[in-house]
């Protein structure tokens, strides 16, 4: 994948060397020795026409150069975006290691697991369930920061057990799961809420979901009925209908 996306860059500067560089520096070099007179794009035009004429010698070394200007420009803009992805990346890993070192507060929560059972060694759907419960109390409070794959003491477990467990191994069919669960529990319109990430933390995987504050009630839907929570201290939990009703007036308004 790296190796096709370098060649994409490649192909990119050289046809930006060739079609767009060149051209340009050909018309205005052209324009200049017209004295300024005239129009530029009759020169612009001019050096286009000439692309595509057949190559002579110092043609073809002038188009090779321009070509590999482009190519150079390319290739550098990629090491850039790639220097400026690592660093964010950086940045990111240290933000979940301070949140990692202070422990569980009202905007940071730790979960184990996704769906596997660690005491019954087997999936188990309620986990799902408490996941979909934190998320909702975070939507409804001021937002919040869950990570899964830690437990409570802040120890680093994984989630090779979770993988394991999806019809999608691995990130992609985790983070869908995720945005599943928001969907069907939540709402479908919550899911621009949450923000999935995954990152290598003593050679294993953890999930960083960043959910942010809706700005109108979340129910979690459970069985038959609808439940409205928000969190408390490092907990979640849930408010009765007089409580919920006074609290989005004061809170949600």
């Amino acid at each position: 994948m790296k190796k096709r996306k370098v060649f994409v860059f490649i192909f990119i500067g050289l046809a930006l060397g060739l079609f767009i560089i060149q051209p340009l520096a050909i018309s205005l070099h052209m324009y200049d020795m017209q004295g300024d007179n005239g129009e530029w794009w009759k020169s612009l035009l001019a050096s286009y026409q000439q692309e595509f004429r057949v190559w002579d010698l110092d043609q073809a070394i002038i188009k090779l150069l321009f070509g590999l200007l482009g190519i150079a420009l390319s290739l550098m803009f990629m090491v850039r975006q790639r220097i400026f992805q690592l660093t964010g990346r950086k940045d990111k890993l240290e933000e979940i290691r301070e949140l990692i070192a202070a422990g569980e507060n009202q905007q940071v929560e730790f979960k184990s697991t996704l769906r596997w059972d660690l005491r019954q060694f087997k999936p188990n759907k309620a986990l799902e369930d408490v996941i979909a419960k934190t998320i909702a109390g975070f939507m409804n409070t001021q937002g919040g920061h869950l990570i899964i794959g830690i437990d409570d003491e802040g120890s680093i477990l994984g989630l090779e057990q979770d993988y394991g467990t999806l019809k999608k191994p691995g990130k992609d069919g985790f983070e869908q799961y995720i945005m599943q669960l928001v969907s069907l529990k939540l709402g479908t319109h919550f899911c621009t809420l949450v923000k999935v990430s995954f990152h290598q933390f003593e050679e294993k995987d953890i999930c960083y979901v960043r959910v942010h504050k809706s700005q109108k009630p979340v129910y979690l839907n459970l069985g038959d009925r609808s439940h409205f929570f928000i969190r408390t201290g490092n907990g979640t939990r849930e408010l009765d209908m007089p409580e919920a009703l006074e609290y989005m007036e004061t809170y949600l308004n």
